[in-house]
């Protein structure tokens, strides 16, 4: 377990998310060593304490950049069923408060990249009608007609959330979540991926470069 807490620390700091580390939207760095840590599959509960810490992270550092309260999490008081680590449970509670916790999720089990990919789906969908709320409508592109190619077949369960991650670029096309769905995610898979869901929620939202397709 120390080992594994060793590694899941690694990865948070390596978004800028350890405790001592500044809050804010800018997500992606170099990899800290060790590097191994980043070829390390990760558990349910390690990609979730990873996901609930950008999220958090990401809300705080969009309400004061926009000073608009950007938040996504239900009001009221959520419970967990089950028996849970202490270290995963603020992190859990988290998600589920924004109904993010995917089908048959299991934390002590190394997690899929398409149960990654519902939970990033749903948090995009959560957090853009946040943003309309309260700054209207996108500024930015919205959908992009080059998109990859999903292996999955079209009435896995999965599907339709990769789809929304495609056609609206928050995940790059290049990623494994596409190519490579049922595979295990590993260490250095969901920095970039949370990076880029940051990336795609500013440039729909704000005057940064947008990334936009070539002309036809």
């Amino acid at each position: 377990m120390n080992n594994r807490l060793l590694i899941l620390n690694i990865l948070l700091m390596s978004m800028g998310l350890a405790q001592d580390a500044p809050r804010t939207p800018s997500l992606h760095k170099p990899p800290p060593e060790p590097a191994s840590a980043y070829d390390q599959p990760l558990t349910g509960y390690e990609a979730a304490v990873l996901i609930a810490e950008f999220i958090q992270n990401l809300e705080k550092g969009l309400s004061e950049a926009l000073e608009a309260p950007i938040h996504t999490a239900s009001a009221g008081e959520v419970s967990l069923s089950g028996k849970h680590p202490q270290w995963a449970r603020k992190a859990l509670l988290e998600l589920k408060r924004r109904g993010l916790i995917p089908p048959d999720f299991n934390g002590r089990q190394p997690i899929k990249r398409y149960q990654v990919g519902i939970i990033l789906a749903r948090y995009a969908q959560r957090l853009d009608a946040r943003m309309r709320a309260q700054l209207g409508n996108p500024i930015g592109r919205t959908h992009f007609q080059t998109q990859p190619r999903i292996a999955l077949p079209t009435h896995h369960p999965a599907y339709a959330s990769l789809k929304y991650l495609a056609e609206g670029a928050w995940v790059g096309a290049e990623s494994l979540l596409y190519r490579q769905p049922e595979g295990t995610l590993r260490g250095k898979e969901l920095p970039d991926m949370l990076q880029q869901i940051a990336q795609r929620i500013l440039e729909r939202y704000t005057r940064e470069k947008h990334m936009e397709e070539p002309p036809q």
